[in-house]
């Protein structure tokens, strides 16, 4: 993994564990074609974006947009 997937991960899995917050960045990076091991800075907000929707979902839009935000921070 690289830095930007371990510091997203630190963002995600205190609020949606270990398994899932790992489980939806391999779905999201999948879909737009990038390597779990190859998230550059310029990806970062793009992931961000793409998981907003199932942040949402998950626990609502408050929830969804502090996290995306904290995100797209570490690019």
């Amino acid at each position: 993994m690289t830095e930007y997937s371990e510091r997203i991960l630190g963002i995600l899995e205190p609020k949606i564990g270990h398994e899932l917050a790992l489980s939806a960045l391999r779905i999201k990076c999948k879909k737009l074609g990038i390597a779990l091991e190859n998230i550059t800075a310029d990806k970062v907000p793009i992931l961000a974006d793409d998981l907003y929707e199932p942040l949402k979902i998950f626990a609502g839009e408050e929830f969804a947009r502090t996290l995306t935000s904290q995100i797209k921070a570490i690019a």
